[in-house]
């Protein structure tokens, strides 16, 4: 499938920025948070219990370790390598390491069945794949000596006792071939083209087996910039990244964090609460079933404390949303409903607000429609929800 569509051309002409000094590639994008935005916690993972920062020039010097190390091993220009793990930093390393080499990356959910991975795998013909975790791996070794193409496979979290490389020891040989050539990396970054593959991303397969989409470096440098022209972000913003890298959703959003010079935070899902306390974001990008859970954890919550409560919790929320309609709709909001939204604001919606952070700006929902009612709720509350989505 893959090899076929190969030897087309990309469909959609190469964009031509309005401004000349405007990035065309993924690799412009990169180098430019080093040059505009040199901070010192651009990315921001927990380990051992404390979060721990990555600035800009450290960012890119790994990214630029592991795209030497890769060609060390023999990976070159279009060849594929596939990325199969949670979303972590060292997700977005590897990633953008096959990005400064010219490989492209072909993410996989870390949810999807050997036999899935197998599929992709083949039909992509990577060379080289990155893993997360011995265990992630353990899932998969079976199939992947079914998978003749694969020559090398490289693990993010492994202390080498597997005897498989390592990203430490990828980084390494990426470090000792730079101090011999050191003149390599930039010339094989400043070979990207717009048009060039950057990365081909498998669909569900809810419609038969999976279809790898071949997204150009002009698809998604066009997508991030024109997308950034209506938002309002910088350096004194962060992000709480909690939804799969793997998904070119956030994937654009991470780019977009790191665009916009904001510091991008690694949570989870399963601890966003806590998350959402400690990183105190400004901007949260979710799924629909992410706000429907938060509001359904407030109503449940103030059920779990009595019937009062309850129903001042379901008052506050269906004033809010009656404010919000008015408010979207740019119409006059009545004085007994303006008292009323204020009263539910100091007593519900100000404790939402502190509960996720106290500094949520924008809120952002993707991947599928969000209900009238969930919007307009969180609206309401002073939680602005914006809905994005791709063709």
């Amino acid at each position: 499938m893959i090899e076929m569509a190969d030897k087309l051309k990309p469909a959609a002409p190469e964009r031509i920025p309005l401004d000349l000094n405007e990035p065309t590639t993924l690799v412009e994008i990169y180098e430019a948070v080093v040059r505009n935005h040199p901070k010192t916690n651009n990315l921001n993972y927990k380990r051992d219990g404390a979060w721990q920062p990555l600035s800009a020039a450290d960012m890119l010097g790994r990214a630029r370790r592991i795209a030497l190390g890769l060609y060390s091993l023999g990976v070159r220009k279009g060849d594929r390598v596939a990325l199969l793990s949670e979303s972590c930093v060292e997700w977005v390393l590897a990633d953008q390491g096959c990005i400064l080499m010219g490989a492209i990356t072909v993410p996989i959910y870390p949810t999807l069945s050997a036999e899935q991975v197998k599929y992709i795998l083949n039909d992509c013909a990577a060379r080289a794949i990155f893993v997360s975790t011995s265990e992630k791996l353990a899932e998969i070794e079976a199939t992947l000596k079914e998978c003749p193409v694969i020559e090398k496979v490289i693990l993010f979290d492994s202390d080498g006792s597997t005897g498989l490389m390592t990203l430490e020891a990828l980084e390494a040989r990426g470090r000792s071939l730079e101090a011999g050539n050191p003149q390599l990396i930039d010339e094989l970054a400043r070979a990207a083209k717009p048009e060039d593959l950057a990365t081909i991303i498998y669909t569900s397969g809810t419609t038969g087996e999976p279809k790898g989409v071949m997204l150009t470096h002009s698809n998604m440098v066009s997508n991030l910039i024109d997308s950034s022209n209506h938002l309002e972000f910088g350096e004194n913003d962060s992000a709480l990244s909690v939804l799969p890298l793997s998904h070119v959703f956030e994937r654009q959003a991470m780019n977009m964090y790191l665009h916009h010079g904001m510091s991008a935070y690694f949570g989870s899902l399963d601890t966003l609460g806590e998350h959402l306390r400690e990183v105190h974001p400004t901007v949260l990008v979710g799924v629909p079933r992410i706000y429907e859970k938060i509001l359904a954890r407030v109503q449940d919550r103030a059920a779990a404390k009595g019937k009062l409560n309850a129903a001042l919790v379901n008052w506050s929320i269906a004033v809010g949303q009656r404010w919000a309609r008015l408010k979207a709709d740019h119409k006059r909001i009545p004085i007994g409903l303006a008292m009323k939204h204020r009263l539910a604001d100091l007593l519900i919606f100000e404790k939402l607000r502190k509960a996720m952070g106290g500094r949520i700006r924008v809120l952002v929902s993707g991947s599928a429609p969000i209900s009238d009612g969930v919007a307009l709720a969180f609206l309401g509350a002073g939680l602005p929800i914006l809905q994005g989505y791709g063709l």
